[in-house]
């Protein structure tokens, strides 16, 4: 019924108009305006033909980019944001359209960074792993690694996983966790990045896939935030030196966020019961991705 009522409420776009969207051309195929319950501000939500989508305030800033395909529908949190149902939009109000193709989202360098915008993939995404909780023990990259699978499974074009460990969009993690944990961590001992990237790359192969995971040993904002970028989860794993709560730990990061101020966070599967855990990106260290 939600997704009826919102399909109602968006406003098709007749005119033909492109954005610059990170690397891509996008074109713009309906406007939705928001308002949030929080704050009571409009927002107007901008979607493109691949059901990606951009929120901007009434500046034109960003303020959330989800990057990922057909994401529009399921991303848009109801607990977050109001539909306003009211007179046709007028882009003007909204978009100064200095350039024929105006730049809504600039490609990401490493020296600049776009502020105060959540980046990334609906948290609804992964409310189907949030059970998937270390039982006891070092299993964290176990656990992790299976939520990173899953999703490539569930969401990733070409990823497949035998029936026999575990059949597409099931919220069952025990064949799948039980088959990882003898590539990664068949003593049960706390790992690396390179032991998890290895372990994950000996299951795929034994399965099938031939791709292999990556690892990172040193930070994790540039990978992560990459593969955020592209649409992809990524492995971080966090550090109780570097001040994390749950001690040395791996989570699977899939948004981000950075304050004009420097500040930077990651939203993440915890594997401890929270799917959509917001972190400081200061106690990580390390990274393990898929392609």
């Amino acid at each position: 019924m939600k997704k009826r009522r919102r399909s109602q409420l968006n406003q098709v776009v007749d005119k033909p108009l492109y954005f610059k969207v990170d690397k891509k051309i996008k074109k713009l195929a309906s406007t939705q305006q928001l308002q949030s319950r929080k704050s009571k501000l409009l927002f107007l939500a901008l979607v493109f033909e691949d059901q990606s989508y951009v929120i901007i305030d009434q500046s034109g800033h960003p303020v959330e980019y989800s990057p990922a395909k057909y994401t529009y529908q399921e991303g848009l949190s109801c607990k977050k944001w109001k539909l306003i149902n009211e007179e046709p939009i007028e882009l003007s109000r909204w978009i100064n359209r200095k350039e024929d193709i105006p730049v809504l989202i600039e490609e990401k360098r490493s020296e600049k960074e776009l502020a105060n915008c959540w980046v990334g993939l609906p948290e609804e995404r992964f409310l189907r792993y949030k059970k998937w909780a270390t039982p006891s023990g070092y299993l964290c990259g176990t656990y992790a690694a299976a939520v990173l699978l899953a999703y490539y499974q569930d969401y990733r074009k070409g990823w497949m996983l035998p029936n026999e460990i575990r059949k597409k969009n099931t919220a069952d993690s025990l064949v799948l966790t039980k088959a990882l944990r003898s590539q990664i961590q068949p003593l049960g001992l706390p790992t690396i990045p390179f032991q998890v990237s290895t372990g994950i790359s000996s299951f795929l192969k034994k399965n099938g896939n031939h791709e292999r995971a990556r690892a990172t040993l040193l930070g994790s904002w540039q990978r992560a935030t990459k593969r955020i970028r592209e649409g992809k989860p990524v492995m971080i794993g966090i550090l109780k030196v570097l001040g994390s709560t749950y001690g040395n730990h791996w989570v699977t990061a899939y948004a981000y966020f950075e304050t004009e101020t420097g500040e930077r966070y990651y939203k993440v599967h915890d594997n401890w019961g929270d799917y959509h855990k917001v972190i400081p990106a200061s106690w990580s260290n390390g990274t393990v991705s898929l392609p």
